[in-house]
């Protein structure tokens, strides 16, 4: 992930607290910070302007993949205990200046947050559904489809699409059963074996013919999405080149059954409670 420079300036001031509702963070309290992070600095002669040295920092973790520990180590509620501004403040200020580059921050449903792809080419997957499991890869599936698409990662796109399909069975298998169950890669077995566990049955009785057509069309969805990944992914010696559009109908099959199948099983556990 890469942002134009002027994104990584009014970062780096707001997390040092020179611009926005943030905290003001001196020297070494900036040292403090990203040693969270994963750095090892000292405050001593020489040190760079506060915003620059945030800058820097920022820029490195955003480049390496670590925007969402950098948002939830600024946005830790404990830092706000004493404080007049508030994290959903600060949220919405960097938001304002992220939305630029079609991203935005956004609140997870465990308190935490996570950075999310807007206006992109993908349908979206809601906050609520995904905590619905509580999977952290789950978030991460839905964060790199959206952004290898932008970056024209076609190859990772398609097998990411592949990975979100293949997580959002398992998570669902282990909330019902207590367990993952086996996985070797067949996603046509695995998907027999889960839709079992969620009445996903497309000859059930009393079902409307709409619906027996979606749900089989649903078998069709996690066939295809893993062939194509097999076929066209960055995970095996592709026999073709994908295009942006096969990336983004992979990555908008995968969502949509995602969304579909977590929307379902929700609804199914909210009627047996």
């Amino acid at each position: 992930m890469k942002f134009k420079n002027l994104i990584y300036k009014k970062l780096g001031k707001t997390i040092c607290g020179d611009e926005g509702p943030g905290l003001y963070l001196s020297g070494p309290m900036l040292v403090d910070f990203f040693g969270e992070l994963g750095f090892d600095d000292k405050y001593d002669r020489g040190f760079p302007t506060r915003y620059m040295y945030a800058e820097e920092k920022a820029k490195t973790l955003i480049e390496n993949n670590k925007f969402n520990e950098l948002i939830n180590e600024l946005l830790a509620p404990i830092r706000y205990l004493d404080a007049e501004g508030t994290p959903i403040q600060v949220m919405n200020y960097i938001n304002s200046f992220l939305e630029i580059e079609s991203y935005k921050i956004i609140e997870l449903k465990n308190g935490k947050y996570s950075i999310a792809k807007i206006n992109g080419s993908a349908v979206s997957v809601s906050k609520e559904e995904l905590n619905v499991l509580s999977s952290e890869f789950l978030n991460e599936q839905v964060d790199k489809c959206n952004r290898k698409i932008s970056e024209k990662d076609f190859y990772g796109a398609i097998t990411n699409a592949r990975s979100m399909v293949e997580e959002v069975l398992l998570s669902i298998e282990k909330e019902i059963t207590g367990q993952r169950g086996e996985n070797n890669g067949d996603m046509s077995k695995l998907y027999k074996r889960v839709s079992k566990l969620i009445s996903f049955d497309a000859g059930k009785q009393g079902l409307a013919t709409p619906l027996k057509q979606i749900l089989s069309g649903l078998n069709s969805i996690v066939i295809g999405v893993a062939s194509l990944r097999t076929k066209a992914s960055d995970s095996h010696a592709p026999e073709y080149k994908p295009d942006k559009h096969h990336a983004v109908l992979a990555v908008n099959c995968a969502m949509t059954f995602t969304s579909f199948i977590i929307g379902s099983y929700n609804y199914q556990r909210s009627k047996s409670e």
